[in-house]
């Protein structure tokens, strides 16, 4: 069995087409940028508040603790 000479300008194996950016790939990319702008945005306004999950008490609702009091009942 002989091999293929390695100097032949022909490739070797299947060749395909290369695909083409689409309009879903756009879309697909527009909507990973607004998820990562979302994500440096919440990031910077958690900054603001020494990365605090609760607000502090000065800025809480009086209504939160009632309205969550009906929702576990």
């Amino acid at each position: 069995m002989s091999l293929p000479e390695s100097n032949s300008d022909q490739p070797r194996g299947v060749l395909v087409r290369r695909p083409t950016t689409t309009i879903f790939t756009v879309l697909l990319f527009i909507a990973l940028m607004a998820l990562a702008i979302g994500c440096a945005i919440m990031a910077w306004e958690m900054l603001q508040y020494d990365l605090q999950y609760k607000p502090p008490a000065n800025l809480r609702s009086a209504t939160l603790p009632v309205l969550t009091h009906n929702l576990l009942v």
